[in-house]
């Protein structure tokens, strides 16, 4: 080794200032940790996750295997039991201090929530999402809140009209024997991305009424999400590492929003003129999202973006919530006969916003599986 850095002085000069640059770099973060534990009083943490501490190999494995059998929640939930409610992991490139700690969680989210960011999101998320309120800090967080959150205000969201339709779409396909076992995840995760587009763009994508060959953009949003998480457990090795059918999925899913950009800033232009009427005029009554975007920023790829982060939120948290809440519901059938009997007061019709707040035992149920 010695002999060939001596035959090759530029690539022996390259190297040594990459160890040089490595190491200032690790006591420069180690000085800021200290400082930073010192300020709020900070006690080192008493336990890692890893035997093999460099670049935590040893717990890559598990995690692989756990994601395949979708067990991310069993064995998190077994490491806490074992390591207590905060410990230190290593994977690769990414040293991360993992909490339930009520009080540590309490510190982030809401005491000195400034001092705590998402931008280490930016990389991994920005090829699907871009810059928006879900992988930005700062100045461009708060300017992407400032331009949704009038859009989700009570009066944008009261309408119930387009769920119901979509729920319908969803029952079905459910079958009706009583004895077929049914996935219901996999539909809820239909009906969100369904009900989602519907109210981002204006018009869903109907994938509860599509056959597989035409799930394009639904199983594109998928794997573009799936490609979100490998890309983030890589972190600098995605530079030797390319995902091709995830760059396709991602110009898929960028383009196929993109076209509702489009339209929605013409259809302002066109309320500007004064010229919208018949179905311009129902659209508008809807609260498209994209519309109400599009009316308060001449940035067209910024309305993209922030289109493309909400999608992510309406799809997955929600299919999430109903997932848990039925597998609940499947294992307590004292809990699904009460909520069937405060349900019963509707008649069997749809209930209005105000109705819906009102099932106050429906509202228990929900909490609880969040």
């Amino acid at each position: 080794m010695e002999t060939f850095l001596a035959s090759h002085p530029m690539l022996a000069f390259v190297l040594a200032a990459a160890l040089v640059t490595f190491g200032c770099l690790s006591i420069k973060r180690s000085f800021l940790r200290q400082q930073f534990a010192r300020r709020h009083g900070c006690q080192p943490i008493a336990r890692t996750l890893n035997k093999e501490p460099f670049l935590g190999l040893d717990t890559i494995p598990g995690t692989i295997q756990a994601r395949k059998q979708h067990k991310i929640l069993e064995r998190n939930c077994e490491n806490f039991r074992i390591y207590g409610n905060t410990f230190i992991v290593q994977e690769l490139h990414r040293r991360a201090i993992v909490t339930v700690e009520p009080e540590n969680i309490k510190t982030v989210l809401s005491l000195n929530f400034k001092d705590y960011g998402i931008s280490h999101r930016l990389e991994p998320f920005k090829p699907l999402l871009g810059e928006g309120i879900f992988d930005t800090d700062g100045e461009h967080w708060a300017a992407s809140r400032a331009l949704i959150r009038p859009s989700f205000t009570r009066d944008q969201v009261a309408d119930l009209t387009s769920l119901e339709d979509l729920i319908q779409d969803l029952f079905n396909v459910l079958p009706r024997d009583g004895k077929t076992v049914v996935d219901l995840q996999d539909l809820f995760f239909c009906y969100t991305i369904d009900s989602a587009t519907e109210f981002l763009f204006g018009q869903s994508v109907g994938t509860l009424k599509k056959t597989k060959s035409e799930l394009s953009f639904a199983e594109a949003f998928h794997y573009a999400q799936k490609a979100v998480l490998m890309r983030g457990m890589l972190g600098p090795f995605n530079r030797i590492y390319r995902d091709r059918k995830a760059e396709e999925c991602n110009r898929i899913c960028r383009d196929f929003a993109q076209r509702f950009v489009e339209e929605a800033f013409h259809a302002v232009q066109v309320k500007k003129e004064g010229k919208d009427e018949g179905q311009a005029e129902t659209k508008r009554r809807k609260h498209i999202f994209s519309h109400e975007l599009a009316s308060r920023t001449s940035d067209k790829n910024r309305v993209l973006d922030e289109l493309m982060n909400v999608l992510l939120a309406g799809r997955d948290t929600t299919a999430s919530l109903l997932s848990n809440l039925f597998f609940m519901l499947a294992k307590n059938p004292a809990i699904w006969e009460r909520l069937r009997q405060e349900v019963a007061s509707l008649q069997g019709r749809p209930p209005n916003y105000e109705e819906l707040c009102n099932l106050k035992y429906v509202q228990c149920c929900m909490n609880e599986c969040k």
